[in-house]
């Protein structure tokens, strides 16, 4: 009697479970009525989705008076974009286990004007990208589980970004590497970070992150900062329903090891950034929305805007003067619409 009660309470967590995260035999996700506030990624197995994502930054350096407080010279200010187009395509879907994706950076463009004021490398690293295909295996919410072949990519590209024509010192061009791998990482975080995703989320809930900021210059502790997600509404439709998921930003003091890394051994930036150490991280504000639609189960959109406030130290002394650095960034993700 023990043996068949158990036995029906497994089935009827199976079927359960199916419900949540199965498909019909058309490929259609199934929502049970009462769930639409599940938050669960879902794929159909070889649907590409395909994603325009952009990042844009403004780097401001200031010199200051560090008794004073007072400007010494005017600020100094460099602007850079990474556009790109990422395919992604389940070739293995399991919605009780991970499902594995094959990734295509399909275009990539970076532009850039340097605090000189003149153009900037003529081919950024991340560019070498383009055509380069890599695997991620997800969870159910999302969470990246494998992404060996990710960080391989990174370190082959990586090398991309260091002057060859120097000899005598390893010196690192600007690239914008870490931004490519911030959007691939999270792309999903939103879901992902649910701490209880079977158990629905409703409007006015919060969950939290700690997030890497796609930082221009690598260094040790790469600043993170911490992200409130908070499900604003949810929007019904005819055929589908639509989560509105907000977001808030402040730095955090944590850093992450398992980002993948780019780059190996030590090395000099070029530029004004190669003059600075010790950078100190005071501040981080802004806000984000991810569209997620419900009914298939898939990012739409993600925008982020922040402003990050630093201070930092010359390499060699140079009176009292105090550098900081602001960055103003925004990122753009929007799924593209399936080509006819």
């Amino acid at each position: 009697m023990k043996l068949r009660k158990s036995l029906i309470s497994s089935l009827f967590g199976v079927v359960l479970l199916g419900l949540i995260f199965g498909q019909n035999g058309c490929g259609e996700r199934i929502i049970p009525h009462g769930s639409e506030n599940l938050l669960v990624v879902n794929f159909q197995e070889g649907k590409t989705l395909r994603y325009q994502m952009k990042s844009v930054r403004e780097v401001t350096i200031e010199l200051s008076s560090a008794k004073s407080g007072g400007k010494q010279a005017q600020p100094q200010k460099m602007t850079e974009s990474l556009e790109m187009v990422m395919a992604y395509k389940p070739v293995k879907v399991d919605p009780f286990g991970l499902t594995r994706l094959e990734c295509v950076c399909e275009s990539a463009v970076v532009t850039r004007g340097q605090f000189t004021g003149k153009g900037g490398v003529a081919v950024d690293a991340v560019e070498n990208l383009k055509g380069k295909p890599f695997v991620l295996e997800l969870s159910a919410t999302g969470k990246i589980q494998d992404f060996k072949q990710l960080e391989a990519l990174l370190l082959e590209v990586g090398k991309t970004a260091f002057d060859t024509t120097r000899k005598d010192q390893k010196v690192k061009n600007p690239d914008m590497i870490y931004d490519f791998v911030a959007m691939q990482w999270y792309l999903w975080d939103s879901i992902a970070s649910v701490k209880n995703p079977l158990a629905g989320v409703k409007p006015g809930m919060t969950w939290m992150n700690t997030q890497v900021v796609a930082w221009p210059i690598p260094i040790p502790n790469t600043p993170c900062r911490i992200t409130t997600f908070t499900l604003d509404s949810v929007q019904q439709g005819e055929d589908t329903s639509k989560a509105i998921i907000k977001s808030t930003y402040q730095i955090s003091d944590k850093t992450l090891d398992t980002f993948p890394k780019p780059y190996e051994g030590n090395f000099q930036m070029r530029g004004l950034f190669g003059f600075l150490r010790d950078y100190q991280f005071k501040s981080l504000e802004g806000t984000g929305e991810v569209a997620f639609n419900l009914s298939t189960g898939t990012v739409e959109s993600d925008k982020q805007q922040y402003k990050l406030i630093a201070t930092a130290a010359f390499l060699l002394p140079l009176g009292d003067s105090q550098p900081s650095v602001v960055v103003d960034q925004t990122v753009d993700i929007q799924l593209l619409k399936d080509k006819p």
